[in-house]
């Protein structure tokens, strides 16, 4: 009878530790769900942007009906147009502050991330160079030698648009992506000459031009979630917008002067680094 009562303390114990190592396994936490980086979102960036632009004048030695054309008179005047090309021909580089916002959509399938994304930004890019030069030939005989010049270009802009789609891999809550597409801008060029070729006010010249540009923007990024509803993301974008062309006259008023024709083309490339943070819905 002893015996048969401790079986069945026994028995009862065991039953009831099996049912509690149930009980508890049922409780268990779930495992914390992944990260799905579907949906829409808009944000805001701010970062710099460092440009450059590659200067090419061309001066022209057709002559210009009823003026005198000493400064390329003959082939050793030509010279002096040579000279005018190459000091307005070169490089200048500046950095700007950029900010803004974006607008995107993202859809997921399993790890891969693909995306379209719209900004828009202040780029308030200003470069510029100025170089000065001594005319090879004299014009005339009456003027004395060692004549100069100088020609000044500038290039800048003040908002940017680009429109780019995404392709990414997602590691959990952290994306890793590239991105390209199209970039848009107003470049404005402007180009200046002056040179003290006879008395003052000497050789001057002005011509401009101003186009909005549709370019291509590359780069890529890594996008960190930092809750459901917000994200971070550090980015990098290299621009691209071509040429933008410009013609005029340089003119000297005075006895014995000159008109020619001058054009300038210059390019625009930028690299831009920026942070942002996106609202997911």
């Amino acid at each position: 009878m002893k015996n048969r009562l401790l079986a069945s303390v026994a028995l009862s114990a065991l039953l009831a530790g099996s049912a509690v190592a149930a009980d508890m396994r049922v409780k268990a936490p779930p495992p914390a769900p992944v990260f799905n980086w579907t949906g829409f979102y808009v944000g805001l960036n701010a970062g710099g942007a460092w440009g450059r632009s590659d200067a090419e004048t061309t001066v022209s030695c057709a002559p210009v009906p009823g003026v005198l054309n000493y400064f390329c008179l003959g082939a050793l005047g030509a010279a002096n147009a040579s000279a005018v090309d190459a000091a307005g021909t070169g490089s200048m580089s500046g950095s700007a502050f950029i900010g803004g916002g974006q607008i995107g959509f993202n859809v997921q399938n399993g790890g891969a991330v693909f995306g379209v994304e719209v900004d828009a930004q202040s780029f308030n890019l200003r470069v510029s160079r100025q170089a000065r030069g001594t005319f090879p030939v004299d014009f005339l005989p009456a003027v004395p030698a060692g004549s100069t010049f100088s020609v000044t270009s500038s290039v800048n802009t003040d908002w940017l648009l680009t429109a780019r789609g995404r392709v990414g891999w997602a590691f959990d809550n952290v994306l890793a992506y590239a991105t390209g597409g199209l970039a848009v801008t107003t470049i404005r060029a402007s180009h200046t000459f002056a040179d003290n070729f006879t008395a003052p006010p000497g050789g001057t010249g002005a011509w401009n031009g101003s186009t909005t540009k549709v370019g291509y923007a590359v780069g890529g990024g890594v996008e960190w979630a930092a809750a459901r509803s917000w994200t971070v993301k550090i980015e990098y974008l290299y621009l691209n917008f071509g040429s933008v062309n410009a013609a005029g006259t340089i003119f000297n008023p005075n006895s014995g002067g000159y008109a020619q024709a001058i054009a300038t083309s210059v390019d625009l490339t930028a690299h831009v680094a920026r942070l942002g943070i996106n609202f997911r819905f």
